[in-house]
């Protein structure tokens, strides 16, 4: 089982609202990326006569993503340098204030601006949570690593329909949600000084590990990230697609599988710390794909809503643990000098590559079907699944070869 090493020192003492603090950052990822997307139609609306308004609307959903995903592994190497204090705090004071500015904007090109600042910032904000967290002791690590992922979960299901609410009203009142930071700035002050900073080391030997950041084990690891990042799109784009395709077009019925999904991915979060303890890193990664990857066939293969639905449950459910492990497999894989970029690397790719998946499931399902899109997916999960239970094997036979005299730190 691989050994996660901790990023800087694991005996900085953290106290309760400084943990409150770190899954705080947990909710920016909801609250920054997605809450817009329910106000665009009524953005590109009141801007019809702006030229290029359809495209500037898309690009205020979409660009946030792409800056925060420039912006992690940078964010990384600031919190190695600096701490997670100096980092998010700034970044939660900037969130609030562009992630607010639409308000009081009548102009999509600087309201597409302000998105890519958001991004930025949003970046310095999760990465700074996830690397505070990669820093506390072992034991609390896998618990709070799940219980992040709750937070991010949970926000959702209480977000959207406030979104919704402000929305009724203004569509401008719906970027007033971006204040939540304001409320988390006073906790994260709390945070130690030291908590993040890599540890210095002076000798050449470990000066050349420190920048071996890119191994063939963190490349693995990113093409996962990548993948899981769109498969988390599956759900909400491509059910509702698929069950009209099937004939069921009433819309109470179309929103059950997503609905429940999302309910099962905070218990799933919830359970990570118990199933990174009983399977380890590479051993739930392997575990998570494999299930994702038969559930997605399923999926694609039925016509029947409760078999579809329990599919995407399944589905919602593995990528709700892969999140997380993704965090901690960038600590375990990486050198201890490069934990917090490693970790800005990996959440970097997870949520950049989201902007390929329109392109990559259209490409599908104009050479295949809507149940193509599904299938595909499911192939290429269970593949990432076996050969990353391979990989595993392999790791574990060359440790059970090593002689018994050897220093083993895997």
């Amino acid at each position: 089982m691989a050994r996660i090493h901790p990023i800087g020192s694991p005996d900085t003492p953290v106290g309760r609202g400084a943990l409150a603090a770190l899954l705080g950052c947990g909710l920016f990822s909801t609250i920054g990326l997605f809450s817009p997307g329910l106000v665009l139609p009524q953005i590109e609306h009141a801007f019809a006569a702006t030229p290029h308004a359809e495209l500037l609307t898309q690009l205020i959903g979409a660009v946030a993503s792409f800056a925060f995903a420039i912006g992690a592994p940078f964010a990384g190497a600031l919190i190695a340098r600096f701490g997670c204090r100096r980092v998010v705090v700034p970044c939660l004071l900037v969130f609030a204030l562009v992630g607010t500015a639409p308000l009081f904007l009548n102009d999509l090109r600087t309201m597409v601006a302000t998105r890519v600042v958001l991004g930025l910032a949003l970046s310095g904000v999760f990465t700074g949570g996830l690397a505070g967290i990669g820093a506390l002791p072992e034991m609390q690590r896998a618990r709070m690593f799940g219980w992040f992922s709750v937070v991010g979960g949970a926000a959702a299901i209480a977000l959207f329909p406030l979104v919704g609410t402000l929305a009724r009203i203004d569509w401008h009142l719906a970027f007033a949600v971006h204040l939540v930071a304001l409320a988390i700035v006073p906790l994260a002050l709390g945070l130690p000084v030291a908590l993040g900073i890599a540890e210095r080391t002076a000798t050449p030997e470990s000066s050349d590990r420190a920048r071996s950041l890119l191994t063939l084990p963190m490349l693995g690891l990113l093409v996962l990230a990548g993948f899981a990042g769109m498969a988390m799109f599956l759900p909400p784009m491509y059910s509702p697609l698929y069950l009209a395709s099937v004939g069921i077009t009433d819309t109470r019925l179309l929103a059950i599988p997503v609905t429940l999904g999302s309910i099962a991915a905070v218990f799933a979060s919830a359970s990570y710390g118990y199933a990174h303890g009983r399977l380890g890193v590479h051993g739930l990664s392997a575990t998570t794909m494999c299930v994702m990857g038969l559930a997605l066939l399923v999926a694609g293969s039925v016509s029947s809503i409760p078999v579809f639905t329990v599919a995407i449950i399944v589905h919602s459910a593995m990528l709700a643990l892969i999140a997380p492990n993704v965090s901690a497999s960038a600590l375990a894989i990486s050198p201890s000098e490069q934990g917090s970029k490693a970790i800005g690397l990996a959440n970097g790719v997870m949520f950049g590559a989201q902007l390929l998946f329109p392109f990559i499931a259209s490409s599908i399902r104009g050479a295949t079907s809507l149940a193509g899109v599904f299938l595909a997916f499911g192939a290429v999960a269970l593949a990432i699944g076996v050969v990353t239970g391979s990989y595993l094997g392999m790791t574990r036979r060359s440790a059970r070869a090593r002689p018994i005299s050897t220093s083993v730190t895997d």
